[in-house]
């Protein structure tokens, strides 16, 4: 296994909350298929949900910003020290990946197709619950780009308005702004659905 350290020098492995995990990551930077297999089923599952929800059920943005956020995480193995959870440590390049990909539909407006309902639950899970998760998602999916960032920051990722503003370089007043109309045109969607 390949030693990694820490900004200070220290063997990272050593004080790993996750030494698992880091272990992982270290043995897919270095192409073994087992360790590859283990990560696409075990994590990339929960990074994928993670976008999945952000980009308003947009099943090909998603896989790709999850093969992007795999790439990125495997080229910068070094850097994992593995004080979170592998998973949690991707999400946070996935989050830097969805910001990207705001900005770029922000510019293109692209129209969204390909949206995907949820797969039948299994025996026991709220059905209505998750019907209810996959109106939000598709009504998600209809709204600008711009609008569906603010959403998302503010109610998926629970972010400050102050957070928010620094995220999408504007005013706490012109976020607080996209926040109401946003709201608005949620509603707006979600009623034209159920009507």
């Amino acid at each position: 296994m390949a030693s990694v350290t820490d900004a200070t020098g220290h063997h990272a492995a050593h004080g790993a909350a996750f030494p698992d995990h880091l272990q992982l990551l270290q043995e897919v930077a270095e192409g073994k298929p087992s360790s590859v297999r283990r990560l696409l089923d075990e994590v990339a599952p929960v990074v994928h949900g993670y976008l999945y929800a952000r980009v308003g059920g947009d099943a090909g943005a998603a896989e790709d910003l999850l093969q992007d956020t795999l790439l990125e995480g495997v080229r910068s193995a070094a850097s994992y020290r593995g004080d979170a959870a592998l998973s949690t440590w991707l999400c946070t390049i996935a989050r830097r990946r969805l910001a990207r990909h705001y900005e770029h539909e922000r510019r293109s407006e692209a129209v969204r197709r390909g949206l995907q309902v949820l797969p039948t639950p299994a025996p026991g899970v709220d059905e209505e619950e998750i019907e209810r998760r996959d109106e939000v998602i598709r009504a998600l999916g209809r709204m600008s780009a711009v609008h569906r960032q603010v959403l998302v920051l503010k109610y998926l990722d629970g972010m400050a308005v102050e957070q928010i503003a620094t995220e999408m370089g504007r005013s706490r007043v012109q976020v607080q702004s996209l926040l109401q109309r946003a709201r608005d045109g949620l509603r707006r969607e979600l009623e034209a659905e159920r009507g």
